[in-house]
């Protein structure tokens, strides 16, 4: 089970790296590199996911096409179709910088976490959540590799807990408004990525506290 366990967290690292640097990534010709070598690092089963597919087909107008949807999406210059932050989702009025802010801070501190600009960019920014989620999948690789097996669990809940107060949340919406609106079936395709990843956390934690 340790074996299993271990594996699992690695491999769902991997995943939430290369949803992190999506969101983070402009998307350009020389900055595309940065996406595709993640890529590698998943296991199979993400690999032939139609997301990952395309992400590996990707260059010269098709990357112009997608990146100028991925702007009209996620950026702007209009409202984003597709906002990336959590209160926008989650707030009567679809505005920034709500509870769900500070909340998602307060998990990010309980690991040693702190985004840059604090206060000037909002903690529930997309990306942000990924990167943290990276984090302490990593860190529970770690604990695991040094015996800490008591401190993994404890951090799995925690992990857990997040997920279910935040991401399932919200995401699911945020999914929904890009397979509503997006021009390019590569953003429809990581969208259903998403929801997946979501899937095989629910999935993990069910078996996890079955055992």
């Amino acid at each position: 089970m340790k074996d299993l366990e271990l594996k699992y967290h690695q491999e769902i690292a991997y995943a939430y790296d290369l949803l992190r640097v999506v969101f983070f990534n402009h998307w350009k010709e020389d900055t595309i590199q940065e996406i595709i070598e993640r890529v590698d690092l998943l296991n199979d089963d993400l690999k032939e996911k139609p997301f990952i597919k395309a992400l590996k087909k990707l260059k010269g107008k098709e990357l112009d096409e997608a990146r100028w949807d991925y702007n009209r999406l996620f950026i702007g210059p209009k409202r984003p179709i597709a906002s990336t932050f959590e209160s926008v989702h989650r707030s009567e009025k679809k505005l920034m910088m709500r509870e769900e802010t500070f909340q998602v801070r307060e998990f990010y501190s309980q690991v040693g976490l702190e985004v840059e600009k604090l206060n000037q960019f909002p903690d529930d920014f997309i990306g942000f959540e990924f990167q943290y989620l990276l984090y302490t999948a990593l860190m529970v690789v770690e604990l695991i590799n040094d015996g800490e097996e008591d401190k993994a669990k404890e951090l799995m809940e925690i992990r857990e807990e997040f997920i279910s107060k935040h991401p399932k949340q919200w995401f699911p919406e945020f999914c929904d408004d890009i397979l509503k609106g997006s021009k390019e079936q590569i953003w429809k395709d990581l969208a259903a990525f998403i929801l997946n990843i979501l899937e095989q956390e629910e999935a993990f934690f069910k078996t996890f506290h079955n055992n």
